[in-house]
C-alpha cells in the first residue's frame, strides 16, 4: 500500500523559517522585507527578531504570510566553546550560545516565554510597549541543560514550535545537543552561517540527533540581517492552502523539506522501497540509522538524474533522502521512522 511521505495533496509553499529585519538587527523593514521576499516566489516569512515577538499578520495577503516567531538566546558566559581554552572567555565568539527559534501556533500570541536582556535593544522595547510573559521572563541567570529543557517544554506547552538553530556557529557539542528534549526540528541549513564555509549545513547533527531517538524534523531558513544573506536556505511546506493553521500544522507534522537549491516535487514509500521525484539532481542519498547507505549511480553524459527509489529494511530504523543538484547545493528531507509506516 503505498503511503505519502509528504501529502499527495495540496500545494508547496516557499518560507524562510529564520530572518531579521530592523526591528532587532536586521537592516530592512518588515514591509522591505516582505516584497523581497515575495518577488522571489516565497509566501510566508517567520520573523524572528531577538527576545521580540511580534504580530505582523497585517502583512498578511492572499499570497503572504507573517509567521509569528521570536529568536531566544542563551549565552554560556562561565564556559569557553573551545574545549582547550584554560580561563575566563575574553569575547563574544569565545562563549558558547545556544539559539532556539519559537514559532507561535496562534499569529497573534505575544506572550512570550522568557527573553535574554542581553540581546533586546531599546527599539524592541520601544515598539512593543510593554512586554507579558508566560512566566518568568528571565532564565538568562544560570546555564543548564535543565533550564534550556524548560524553556523549550514551556514554549511548546503554551503554543509555540521550537527549533535549534545553528549549532555550529553556536559552538555547541555533542555533550550539549544530545541531551536537548522536546524540540520539534533542527536548523540544518542556517543561510547566514553558512555563506561561503559550509559551516552550518550540518546533516551530521541531526543523523546524531535521530541515533538518539530524538523524532525531530529539519528546516532551513536564511537568518538573514542583510542582503548578502538572502536566499541561502529555506524550507518548502506541504499543506492545503495558505493559511497560519494550515502551515503551522504541516510544520508541526514534519510535512517539510529543508532546501538550498533542489526541490522535490514527490515523496512515498510503497512495498518496502522509498520514491522521490524531484529537480535536476547529480546524485540522491538514502540514509539510516546505521552504516546501511545507499545512492543513485553517477550521472552519465551530463544527463541529470529527477527520480529514485531505494530498498527499505527492517533494521534501518529510520531513513532520510537527500537529493544534491551540480552545484553543490542540497534538499534534505526529514526522517521517517519506520514504525510511522504501519
Amino acid at each position: 500500500m503505498r503511503k505519502y511521505l509528504l501529502p499527495e495533496s495540496g500545494n508547496f509553499y516557499k518560507v524562510n523559517m529564520h530572518s531579521h529585519t530592523n526591528y532587532s538587527d536586521g537592516v530592512q523593514s518588515p514591509e522591505e522585507l516582505k516584497e523581497i521576499y515575495k518577488a522571489q516566489g516565497y509566501s510566508a516569512i517567520a520573523y524572528t527578531e531577538h527576545e521580540a515577538l511580534f504580530d505582523l499578520t497585517h502583512l498578511d495577503d492572499e499570497e503572504f504570510l507573517a509567521l509569528t516567531s521570536y529568536e531566544y538566546a542563551l549565552g554560556n558566559n562561565a564556559n569557553p566553546a573551545h574545549s582547550f581554552y584554560e580561563g575566563k572567555p575574553t569575547c563574544f565568539a569565545d562563549v558558547e550560545q545556544m539559539h532556539l527559534n519559537l514559532y507561535a501556533k496562534d499569529p497573534h500570541n505575544v506572550k512570550q516565554i522568557c527573553f535574554n536582556p542581553k540581546y533586546i535593544g531599546q527599539k524592541q522595547k520601544d515598539l512593543l510597549g510593554e512586554m507579558s510573559y508566560v512566566g518568568e521572563p528571565d532564565y538568562q541567570k544560570t546555564w543548564t541543560i535543565e533550564c534550556i529543557n524548560e524553556i523549550i517544554k514551556t514554549a511548546r506547552d503554551n503554543g509555540f514550535l521550537v527549533c535549534y538553530n545553528h549549532p555550529n556557529w553556536s559552538m555547541n557539542t555533542y555533550e550539549t545537543y544530545s541531551k536537548l528534549e522536546n524540540l520539534n526540528m533542527l536548523e540544518i541549513n542556517n543561510g547566514a552561517s553558512n555563506r561561503g564555509s559550509d559551516m552550518d549545513y550540518t546533516p551530521y547533527v541531526y543523523d546524531q540527533m535521530l541515533r538518539l531517538g530524538k523524532r525531530i524534523s529539519c528546516v532551513g531558513g536564511d537568518d538573514n540581517h542583510d542582503r548578502i544573506h538572502f536566499f541561502k536556505a529555506w524550507t518548502m511546506v506541504k499543506a492545503e492552502s495558505l493559511t497560519h493553521e494550515n502551515i503551522l500544522n504541516a510544520i508541526e507534522n514534519g510535512d517539510t523539506y529543508a532546501s538550498s537549491g533542489p526541490e522535490i516535487t514527490e515523496l512515498y514509500y510503497e512495498d518496502g522501497r522509498v520514491y522521490i521525484k524531484c529537480s535536476d539532481a547529480a546524485a540522491i542519498h538514502l540514509y539510516t540509522a546505521g552504516r546501511r547507505r545507499a545512492r543513485t549511480p553517477e550521472i552519465k553524459d551530463g544527463n541529470p538524474i529527477t527520480e529514485a527509489s531505494f530498498e527499505v529494511k527492517e533494521t534501518d530504523f529510520y531513513f532520510r533522502l537527500t537529493v544534491k543538484d551540480a552545484n553543490g547545493n542540497y534538499a534534505n528531507t526529514r526522517a521517517y521512522f519506520l514504525d510511522e509506516l504501519q
